[in-house]
């Protein structure tokens, strides 16, 4: 609980090291992390908070429902700089200049959208607040709740959207300027990668938005990404679509969603 409450602090620039290094707002970057659904969201801000000049706006992950009535651009023209804000936003024309006015650096988070769908399904099922949660609830297990996150169901209410309209929606920002962050390549080898592909990420995303770390400072946020006290954490690990799918559910998959693989660069 103390280490939960220590990382909300840092994270949002409370702790009493930030709250000193907020007196000098000079060059930091102002930074937009975009992810798809259950891609790995928390993890970047993971990596990013915890670099000693930045920290999260107190604001929620922003979505198209509560993102507000000036849109993007509304929150953008309020950030400041070493301030970080959060989104699961599809794609816009408009986004890249706008992004350019405001002087702001954009991540985008990808992740193996097999991964996705289950994270997807077993996320919603456990979220009583979740819009879907009784829809994914009303099936009869975890196979048809899977199923459910790879085809969605258009007649129900609300509309459950399938994976293959989500990795479309979001697409467009993998042709943007934003940087793309592999959720694979950050999670490290507690989550079923490769430490030093951590590392690489990490100094990575550190370079793009031009700030210090030393190998000795990337070495040790990479320690300290894996973790639960993220609200939405289940387990993190990498190819747990290896354990839930079956052929069948594969080939569903493939026929769905299967043509976006390629696109996000997991085929």
């Amino acid at each position: 609980m103390l280490r939960r409450h220590w990382w909300t602090a840092r994270r949002f620039g409370l702790s009493p090291g930030k709250l000193v290094r907020r007196l000098s707002r000079s060059g930091l970057p102002k930074v937009l992390c975009v992810s798809l659904p259950k891609a790995g969201t928390h993890l970047v801000e993971r990596a990013v908070c915890l670099h000693p000049r930045l920290h999260r706006r107190i604001l929620p992950t922003l979505n198209p429902e509560n993102v507000g009535p000036e849109g993007l651009g509304g929150v953008l023209r309020k950030l400041r700089a070493g301030q970080v804000v959060l989104a699961h936003l599809p794609f816009e024309a408009e986004y890249p200049e706008l992004l350019h006015r405001e002087r702001v650096k954009a991540l985008f988070v990808v992740r193996d959208p097999r991964d996705i769908a289950v994270s997807l399904a077993h996320y919603i099922a456990g979220r009583r607040d979740h819009p879907l949660h009784s829809l994914y609830r009303e099936r009869p297990d975890d196979r048809a709740r899977l199923q459910l996150a790879v085809i969605g169901d258009p007649d129900a209410r609300p509309p459950a959207p399938a994976l293959e309209s989500i990795l479309s929606s979001f697409a467009g920002w993998l042709e943007s300027e934003a940087l793309v962050v592999r959720y694979e390549n950050l999670i490290g080898e507690r989550g079923g990668g490769n430490a030093g592909m951590q590392s690489g990420t990490i100094s990575a995303i550190y370079s793009y938005l031009g700030l210090e770390g030393s190998p000795a400072f990337v070495s040790e946020v990479g320690a300290r990404l894996f973790s639960g006290e993220s609200p939405t954490f289940r387990k993190g690990l990498i190819g747990q679509w290896r354990q839930e799918f079956d052929p069948e559910l594969e080939g569903l998959f493939d026929r769905s969603a299967g043509s976006w693989m390629a696109v996000y660069g997991y085929r």
